[in-house]
């Protein structure tokens, strides 16, 4: 019988980037930011999401397949539900990152990914301060 070499996966925490890691960083300070929880709308309904110390929000999709709402929830969330300031800002205004997350193995991971690898996503947008 064959024996399978086990690989190991080791978080990469430091040096800018989420790589694979067991505990969700901020991609802007690297901070943990608060656990998400259900933020309510002026709209009378809710998004999951939340905030971090830095002044990042992120939006949930746990299906990964709504990316254009979680960013325009983030977004205006950003700009404290002002819709109208949102979308009329300008695109250097603010940051915006995407990172996923793998529930199969508890991981998340940088980048956008695939359409197709089902992972959740937390879209990140962090307004930049004015100079």
């Amino acid at each position: 019988m064959v024996e399978k070499k086990k690989r190991k996966v080791r978080a990469r925490d430091e040096g800018g980037d989420q790589g694979r890691s067991k505990v969700l960083r901020c991609p802007f300070c690297k901070g943990i930011p608060g656990v998400p929880a259900d933020v309510p709308t002026p709209f009378g309904d809710e998004v999951e999401g939340g905030h971090c110390e830095c002044g990042a929000v992120y939006v949930y999709d746990r299906s990964g397949r709504k990316l254009g709402e979680a960013f325009t929830e983030a977004l205006v969330m950003a700009f404290e539900w002002d819709y109208d300031a949102a979308f009329a800002a300008p695109e250097g205004s603010y940051e915006e990152a995407v990172i996923r997350f793998n529930p199969r193995v508890g991981q998340f991971l940088d980048g956008e990914g695939s359409y197709k690898d089902r992972s959740g996503r937390f879209y990140f947008v962090r307004r930049k301060k004015p100079e």
